[in-house]
């Protein structure tokens, strides 16, 4: 992880910091439960962050390593609408999976980490729709997520500046993930019908 996005993910943690400091001391004066829910909320989005910067810190002189064991990529989606740090309100839905294969060999906990990190990303853009979709294509196992956004290029409404951490950590993941000669890969691109779909292949 270079200096600079070492400074950069220092900076988001401090801003969340400030809004979860100030969060609290709302709670001394007045002890709201919603407040309150708000609050734990924020707490589990601030420890997804530090996760994730600590798997890539932990991997900055050497590449991740995936323990892959027999998991099943449906019930996995499943595991994902339950996230704790998912924000209020926000909209999430796992399709029919049609095309997803019964079982694959892929480090559940990695690739949490990785899928966490793009949902976020995905709530901050998404007007209405946040979808989660698992397919075999070409002999790796995709797992999807797409949002209604405005699509590649706009602005994130909710921060002046984005580390960058959750693509580099997706990328970390994809990665470590190897079948013979293939790796894993994480892509980015525009939906058809508008928005962004992101994308991670794993061998």
């Amino acid at each position: 992880m270079n200096r600079e996005l070492l400074a950069l993910f220092v900076h988001d943690v401090k801003n969340q910091l400030g809004v979860l400091e100030a969060e609290l001391s709302l709670l001394e004066t007045d002890l709201d439960r919603s407040r309150a829910h708000r609050a734990h909320q924020h707490c589990s989005q601030l420890r997804q962050r530090l996760i994730a910067y600590l798997t890539l810190y932990g991997s900055a002189d050497k590449k991740l390593f995936a323990q892959c064991t027999d998991e099943s990529p449906q019930g996995f989606l499943q595991q994902l609408l339950r996230v704790d740090s998912r924000p209020d309100g926000a909209p999430l839905r796992v399709t029919d999976c049609a095309a997803a294969p019964p079982f694959w060999y892929f480090d559940a906990r990695l690739v949490l980490l990785a899928m966490e990190a793009a949902l976020h990303n995905a709530w901050r853009f998404a007007r209405s729709e946040v979808c989660l979709d698992a397919a075999q294509l070409d002999g790796y196992l995709v797992f999807s997520v797409e949002d209604d956004g405005l699509g590649l290029g706009a602005t994130d409404p909710s921060s002046r500046s984005s580390t960058g951490l959750g693509m580099e950590l997706c990328a970390a993941v994809a990665q470590a993930h190897h079948n013979g000669d293939r790796q894993g890969r994480v892509t980015l691109s525009p939906r058809p019908q508008g928005g962004t779909r992101f994308e991670i292949w794993l061998p």
